[in-house]
């Protein structure tokens, strides 16, 4: 029996419809991951810009209240964040959600 028969272009065509199948597979799950990435960053970049804000704020109440610029106004969370450990934000967060009643101030 030769193998170029009719039934032989079955097993064939079943092989390439398998391996476009793989291939798209393997197209979607690259897609995901590229997705799941941007979301990561989407996540990341939400938590820096709130950051930011509440730095913003506590740096706005610090020169308000020592009358100092905003690098120095800066300068105080990281040396408090240094000294206490923790990051600049959590410094920022509680001296702005307690409205300045810091030993910064």
């Amino acid at each position: 029996m030769s193998s170029d028969g009719p039934n032989s272009a079955a097993p064939a065509a079943a092989r390439d419809h398998i391996a476009t199948l793989m291939d798209a597979m393997r197209a979607v799950l690259a897609l995901i991951d590229d997705v799941e990435a941007v979301r990561v960053e989407n996540r990341q970049l939400k938590e820096a810009l709130e950051a930011r804000s509440v730095i913003e704020r506590a740096k706005g109440m610090l020169m308000a209240r020592r009358g100092c610029d905003e690098a120095t106004a800066f300068q105080l969370l990281v040396t408090l964040a240094r000294k206490e450990q923790r990051k600049v934000r959590a410094i920022a967060a509680d001296f702005a959600d307690d409205a300045g009643a810091h030993p910064l101030t």
